[in-house]
């Protein structure tokens, strides 16, 4: 199930990286409307695929996993195929200037040239893919958004939403705003000693900036921020639970060693108020319904298109998943 799991994800990441539908030589795996998807340019985005995740580049060829998930990966560049030509009949164009653009956009995230080449180069991908790519998305985009514009909600199907959910997605954990000092299982005198320093009136961040082995808190003094006590381990959220604002707990045992907790605040849990997510319900019911309007799209056009499945394993592979589908 977790390799099942890691190709469908991998699937859908490379769902829009392929290179210009036809061009390449080698025969072809599949056509859609007349317009061949190449072996050169398939057998390369499944190399690429491969590269990025270790776990499928284990699979060897005949596994029916990697067959499995070699049809994953046509049937996103089929649709990759057929947003493309159905873009070009309502005339959406996507020009180089917008490309330059986007990958301006994509590099700036990056800290520098020289980073944003190396990953790059760890994809395994050309740039010509990568300019494909963008391509690609800026017309999925476009297409989307033409096709599947934002529709009207109204305040009262906002307030069904929230009255429907609001004891599950909108209901809050109480938060406790702790800070810790975490010291190695086998330093447990150190842990008396700073405890003795914390009660004697010592300060509770400096202590834990000088001896915390917490990477993650130590430089902010041992603060964890605020969070609901249940994502910590049993031992440590009993002892957060008992202790009262301002208070600091003896040592605590965990499987990650010695603690030293204080308590810095609280935060009552309960039911978000309407008005605190009447934005968020406005915004999942708009995407919803774009989703909704988009996927009965896609199936439109996947029915009415002629795709052809010309390598015969790929094809057979597409009839399992469908029966392995039906059967779930």
């Amino acid at each position: 199930m977790r390799v099942r799991t890691r190709i469908a994800a991998a699937a859908a990441a490379l769902a829009l990286i392929v290179t210009a539908a036809g061009c390449g030589s080698g025969g072809a795996v599949a056509k859609v409307n007349g317009e061949k998807i190449t072996r050169e340019e398939f057998d390369s985005i499944v190399t690429v695929a491969k590269k990025q995740d270790t776990t499928l580049a284990s699979l060897k060829e005949g596994d029916p996993m990697l067959l499995q998930y070699k049809r994953m990966i046509l049937d996103s560049m089929i649709e990759a195929v057929l947003v493309r030509q159905e873009a070009k009949r309502l005339g959406i164009k996507v020009t180089d200037k917008d490309i330059d653009a986007k990958l301006a956009e994509i590099k700036a995230s990056y800290p520098d040239e020289n980073s944003f080449n190396e990953v790059v180069k760890q994809s395994g991908m050309t740039m010509e893919q990568i300019r494909q790519s963008i391509s690609d998305q800026l017309i999925y985009q476009a297409l989307y958004d033409k096709v599947a514009p934002a529709p009207k909600i109204s305040e009262d199907q906002i307030k069904k939403y929230y009255e429907d959910n609001k004891s599950t997605q909108f209901s809050k954990e109480p938060e406790a705003h702790l800070q810790h000092i975490l010291f190695a299982e086998n330093d447990k005198a150190t842990a008396e000693k700073v405890l003795k320093e914390i009660q004697g009136g010592a300060d509770f961040g400096a202590l834990a900036a000088k001896y915390s082995t917490d990477p993650g808190s130590k430089n902010s003094g041992g603060d964890l921020g605020s969070a609901p006590t249940s994502k910590y381990v049993k031992e440590f959220q009993e002892a957060a639970d008992e202790l009262q604002v301002g208070e600091v707990s003896g040592l605590v045992k965990s499987q990650f060693g010695w603690h030293i907790i204080k308590k810095l605040g609280e935060t009552p849990g309960g039911i978000q108020p309407y008005e605190e997510v009447k934005d968020l319900i406005k915004s999942t019911l708009e995407q919803e319904a774009r989703t909704k309007t988009w996927n009965d799209y896609l199936a439109k056009l996947k029915e009415k298109a002629k795709i052809e499945i010309l390598d015969k394993q790929l094809a057979e592979a597409g009839k399992a998943g469908s029966s392995e589908a039906t059967a779930k």
